[in-house]
């Protein structure tokens, strides 16, 4: 019976029967509705954030998937066959953010069998302003380039391939080899990453501390060494194709985020609980400030220059990742995350939408969500540089005035502050599109990826 609906349904749209006079925005929906129809028909699970959000143990030593600590990975390490998780019937592959400068502990030791250990770095794949890692590429929304955004599906399959990695078998462990800010956060990009692609929650990791703390801290836990294994490089043998299910509600395009920005207590996106919760990773203190919308605060990709105005989410509430972690970069005791959210006024239910600059803080603030409290949770990753570049007004204006994607307005953005016209970057956003109609065009190209 279902399979005869979801036939009728996709030939009334193929038809155009469905919306055909009801303008871009009864089009977009109509689209979705398409998409989400050839999804079912294609036996295709499309899951809402709720649905994704996992919540931790109180203890992190007893997590066996999400965070888990260096007892846990040493214990996988040491003894993989006889401690691998109920559920799990691969390898166990770590993928390790660089080496560690602590000589002959660079790397964490793998047997090259069911234990590997490979390396991966931010320039893998992408060039600075491709990205600047091998989790993320510059893509065409539909309405303009991002500066970057999730990978797509062939990235993310040549880069399971090239670490033979199996997503419906093995476990991979997310581990940062340096005590910096940018190692944590694009770690856990990798995680997001294949979070978004369908992996199941059991198959994913992340190691709560650093490399350099697990070799001179927790060095008992497990062997080290000075090189890695040998990446396989595969060609065409594992694809996120395999795995049946739709995730692409991790990551929100821009006029979703305008949809429920505009009414967060009654929020009509598919996919997203009725109300959000607006979580800016960025700081109102320090240098920058942010969050307060100071002149010049957020750099484009070309030197010297910014985006259109500063500011922030109308409603948005100032979480900065630094927060979450203490000075050795692992995530503090779930209950004081808690306390945290409850203090920023975060309600029970609530799906938060992660923003930063350009969503790599927000990578630790959305994996405290997800990953440990259990939040619904989703990213927009276009972030404050595509948001701050979408003026239709002030000294450098990019769209018309009367623009559905315009946000300098009163009702999706608090502390407007334009930055001067010789300031702002002429070419950002790139390749804009003024008379577009949808943002959402790097999630339509994923979902269909996978049909």
């Amino acid at each position: 019976m279902k399979t005869n609906l979801v036939s009728k349904l996709i030939a009334l749209i193929t038809a155009g029967f469905i919306g055909a006079c009801g303008g871009a925005n009864k089009n977009n929906d109509t689209q979705s509705l398409l998409l989400a129809a050839l999804a079912l028909s294609s036996g295709i699970k499309v899951n809402s954030a709720a649905e994704l959000a996992k919540e931790s143990n109180d203890d992190y030593n007893l997590n066996e998937y999400g965070l888990i600590t260096p007892s846990t990975l040493g214990k996988w390490v040491n003894n993989w066959a006889g401690t691998k998780p109920a559920g799990i019937n691969g390898k166990l592959v770590i993928l390790q953010n660089g080496a560690s400068a602590t000589v002959g502990k660079e790397y964490i030791a793998g047997n090259g069998n069911d234990v590997v250990v490979y390396s991966f770095t931010f320039a893998d794949g992408a060039s600075a302003l491709d990205g600047g890692d091998g989790f993320s590429q510059k893509r065409n929304s539909g309405l303009s380039d991002t500066v970057s955004i999730i990978a797509n599906g062939t990235k993310v399959d040549s880069v399971l391939n090239r670490y033979g990695i199996d997503p419906i078998n093995d476990l991979v462990v997310f581990v940062s080899s340096a005590n910096a800010n940018s190692h944590v956060q694009g770690t856990l990009r990798g995680f997001y990453t294949f979070r978004y692609w369908g992996f199941d929650a059991k198959n994913l990791a992340f190691l709560n501390g650093t490399l350099p703390r697990l070799a001179v801290t927790d060095g008992n836990f497990v062997p080290f060494s000075s090189t890695t294994n040998t990446p396989p490089g595969f060609t065409n043998r594992y694809s996120v194709r395999s795995l049946r299910v739709d995730n692409t509600i991790l990551m929100l395009p821009l006029e979703d985020v305008i949809k429920a920005v505009k009414a967060p207590n009654n929020v009509t996106v598919t996919g997203l609980s009725s109300s959000v919760f607006i979580s800016d990773a960025r700081s109102s203190s320090g240098t920058s400030n942010e969050y307060n919308g100071v002149i010049k605060s957020t750099a484009s990709e070309v030197a010297g220059k910014y985006v259109g105005f500063e500011g922030r989410i109308k409603g948005a509430k100032e979480v900065k990742w630094t927060d979450l972690l203490d000075t050795e970069f692992r995530f503090l005791p779930k209950a004081t995350l808690k306390a945290y959210y409850d203090g920023k006024g975060y309600q029970a239910g609530q799906t938060a939408i992660q923003l930063c600059r350009t969503n790599n803080r927000s990578q630790v603030t959305g994996f405290s969500y997800i990953a440990i409290l259990g939040y619904p949770s989703t990213y927009y990753d276009g972030s404050w540089i595509e948001w701050g570049s979408l003026t239709g007004g002030g000294p450098a204006p990019k769209l018309p005035s009367d623009s559905p994607f315009r946000t300098d307005v009163p009702e999706l953005s608090e502390v407007i502050t334009y930055n001067v016209a010789g300031d702002v970057d002429p070419s950002l956003p790139t390749n804009l599109n003024t008379f577009a109609t949808t943002s959402r065009k790097i999630v339509e190209e994923d979902k269909a990826y996978k049909r």
